[in-house]
């Protein structure tokens, strides 16, 4: 059955079994269970992709115009009670969260989220990531405070049985490890990955997906851009915050081999889990292309392009056609890309 991918309030899903890592994102007007859509497949290894120039710790994107050009340092939590959040409306799987031994959740708010949790300590570690990658998202995207102004909520789940009985409760399908609902983020920090311990990789995934709902409101991406963009800045943010080589937090794309024109049509997950990692690694390396071989502050220029909407060669030619010859002086170094 085809799932139409809707704006704002597409869910992406992280799921424990015999891959490391799933994601997923469906309509929420859909009555089936999702199909399975792996972010990435493996877990991370040297690229051959060439070093992307990041930012170094603790500085702004190049050419990026934030209020804030520093990264958040400290990130105090300000317990409080539900009723004097700051923003009280959740969505229905937020409901069905906090329904559950509702006596136990504490919650707090940092400068950007609400956060939801059992106990401080992980509470406090997802928040500091969170912060991070808004900050970073917003920082690449040049994005300004008031378009992500409104706190989002975050869901800490830190027990299996209770995380298994949210799930039950939700149309998400029972091997979820973390996922993402429009602006909201429901996260299992002890079963994000097979080691037990939580995955900053899925959560900066997640949390891209979170803060691109906040900052295009109403603005649906294409399935190739906002996959694409959020297993790169995934692996950017972690390789930022710990001054580190961006090459260790990227996947080697062997399977990025789908010709473009198909890429630009997809509007629907394939089926079968090769074809679903051809999908995702074929959208990070041309994100990753634009990112490391044209200049990186030009993407939100790009993706406004997209979004009006553009064709994809349209938008290359119009934000990046001073540093090309043409479209196949493109598609010449696009194609050398990773190789």
């Amino acid at each position: 059955m085809k799932v139409a991918l809707l704006p704002k309030i597409s869910r992406c899903l992280a799921l424990v079994g015999i891959l490391p890592l799933f994601q997923f994102e469906v309509s929420a007007q859909s009555s089936v269970a999702p199909r399975a859509t792996p972010s990435s497949l493996f877990p991370p290894r040297p690229s051959a992709t060439p070093k992307s120039s990041l930012p170094a710790r603790g500085s702004a994107l190049p050419g990026a115009s934030t209020e804030q050009t520093q990264p958040p340092r400290e990130v105090p939590l300000v317990e409080k009670k539900f009723d004097e959040l700051s923003n009280t409306k959740v969505g229905d799987d937020g409901k069905t969260a906090l329904a559950i031994a509702p006596e136990k959740w504490k919650h707090a708010e940092t400068e950007n989220f609400i956060l939801h949790y059992r106990r401080v300590t992980e509470a406090q570690k997802v928040a500091r990531e969170v912060e991070y990658d808004l900050w970073f998202v917003a920082t690449t995207l040049g994005a300004k405070k008031e378009q992500y102004s409104r706190k989002s909520h975050v869901y800490v789940f830190e027990d299996e049985e209770e995380w298994k009985t949210f799930l039950g409760k939700t149309d998400a399908p029972a091997w979820s490890a973390s996922f993402a609902f429009g602006d909201e983020l429901f996260l299992n920090v002890r079963r994000a990955n097979d080691t037990g311990r939580f995955n900053s990789s899925t959560l900066a995934h997640e949390t891209t997906h979170a803060v691109i709902a906040r900052i295009y409101r109403g603005k649906r991406w294409p399935l190739w851009l906002n996959e694409g963009f959020a297993e790169y800045m995934g692996g950017a943010s972690i390789a930022t915050r710990k001054g580190q080589s961006l090459k260790r937090y990227q996947t080697a794309l062997s399977r990025a081999d789908l010709p473009l024109p198909v890429l630009e049509q997809m509007q629907e997950y394939p089926q079968g889990e090769l074809a679903v990692s051809t999908l995702y690694q074929t959208s990070e390396r041309f994100v990753r292309f634009l990112m490391t071989d044209l200049p990186k502050d030009r993407i939100s220029k790009f993706i406004d392009a997209i979004l009006e909407p553009k064709p994809m060669q349209a938008a290359v030619m119009e934000v990046y056609g001073d540093k090309l010859k043409d479209w196949a002086d493109f598609e010449k170094r696009y194609e050398r890309f990773g190789k």
